[in-house]
């Protein structure tokens, strides 16, 4: 699509309807536009309020992308982290005291950050919705969990698209177990309506990528110890309990055989095996103490791996890691961005999350800067259970995202 005509078209839209999406990747190209929209309405508004998630407003890569597009607009910028409106009621009546006062164009950057509808800060900015002159999300990753996530999104918005509660939605949108108390899963025919109903507030979309990534998953068994051990855990656990936390219960059932002894042994031969090709590789986990472990058995040798956790200095680790270190360790979370993993094309999840996010961000922090011809991504798994229910949990949340991402592409859109 021609840019030119992208524009003219987004711009048409926001004159009409005085909100709008732009699903696009993180980069300069989706600032770009956005403040190429608020500098085509600026003399309708008083002030810009950016909202953005801290660590984008702390990244001068991101800062400095913004500075760079501001020729040309006249009216003031005022930041706002996503974080601080919800937790501060300083910035939070700040903001709304500049949208009670002045004519305000809004941008959310990074929208999923709003997807909660319990959350503080979404809640606030509903709250507010309605005094904002025109609003605009930005968002790399419109969903992660499930297409829930887009609701709170289109509410703040705009409500007329969706015209309905949250509960509403839920019984609209998505099918329930198959037991038929929980909705939770969305059909693709339903997620297409959906779509079809944004249609008109997508400006722009962005989404796919041209990096080629190779998937593989490897799947071990417990010893025959290890299993009777398990076992005897989650019974002593369970025991006398009528209720219990789901998630409580995971992070103490996966804490059990997180270091089982077949894959262990798995992780190292493939980093051997990735090694010997001369690559890179980065080792994501949950817990700290199985990197503990692996140095206690001798797996790791000092000087030959790097960890990149809360507690590091990550510029240091990165640093190493891009110069002379091979292997990186990482706990899920750790936020990169920022910084250069570029030298890196294979991705190891060595323990393994329901937080579909976490595994994005991570693979992002390596392909938003990698320019070779593939990266590799390697799952290790357990035969347990549990493992098996994060599995199908995550490829359910893979396949909604793709299709929904599919359904909102520019080559979609041009196909109606």
């Amino acid at each position: 699509m021609d840019e030119d005509y992208g524009f003219e078209t987004s711009r048409a839209k926001l004159s009409k309807l005085k909100a709008g999406a732009l699903f696009m990747k993180m980069g300069a190209k989706k600032i770009k536009m956005a403040l190429d929209l608020v500098k085509d309405k600026q003399d309708e508004i008083d002030v810009v309020v950016w909202i953005a998630p801290s660590s984008f407003l702390g990244w001068a890569g991101y800062t400095k992308t913004i500075d760079e597009n501001l020729v040309g607009l006249r009216k003031e910028i005022c930041f706002f982290s996503i974080e601080n409106i919800s937790c501060s009621d300083v910035h939070y009546l700040q903001l709304y005291s500049l949208a009670e006062r002045y004519k305000v164009f809004c941008v959310v950057d990074e929208s999923i950050t709003i997807k909660n509808s319990e959350a503080g800060r979404t809640r606030r900015l509903l709250t507010m919705r309605n005094l904002f002159d025109y609003r605009l999300i930005l968002c790399g990753l419109p969903l992660t969990q499930g297409l829930v996530d887009l609701y709170s999104q289109i509410e703040f918005m705009h409500p007329s698209v969706l015209n309905m509660s949250e509960t509403q939605f839920l019984n609209t949108y998505l099918s329930p177990y198959d037991d038929g108390t929980v909705r939770k899963w969305s059909k693709p025919e339903n997620e297409k309506i959906l779509i079809e109903q944004m249609r008109p507030f997508i400006f722009e979309c962005d989404l796919d990528n041209t990096q080629k990534i190779n998937y593989t998953d490897l799947c071990f068994d417990l010893t025959p110890r290890e299993a009777e051990s398990y076992e005897e855990e989650k019974n002593a656990f369970l025991k006398d309990k009528e209720q219990v936390v789901f998630m409580e219960v995971v992070q103490r059932f996966q804490h059990i055989y997180t270091i089982a002894k077949n894959k262990v042994e798995g992780l190292f031969k493939l980093v051997d095996e990735i090694l010997a090709r001369d690559e890179k590789v980065i080792i994501y986990l949950k817990y700290l103490d199985e990197i503990r472990f692996f140095k206690e058995c001798g797996f790791l040798q000092r000087g030959k791996y790097v960890v990149l956790s809360g507690r590091c200095n990550k510029k240091k680790a990165v640093k190493l890691f891009g110069q002379r270190i091979n292997v990186m360790f990482s706990t899920y979370g750790v936020d990169s961005r920022g910084l250069d993993l570029c030298t890196c094309n294979n991705i190891i999840y060595f323990s393994q999350t329901f937080d579909y996010k976490c595994k994005l961000q991570c693979l992002y922090n390596v392909y938003q800067s990698y320019t070779g011809k593939s990266i590799n991504v390697y799952n290790l798994w357990i035969n347990t259970g549990l493992d098996k229910l994060i599995r199908q949990n995550l490829h359910r949340k893979k396949n909604v995202l793709s299709n929904v991402c599919r359904i909102i592409s520019k080559e979609e859109a041009l196909a109606l």
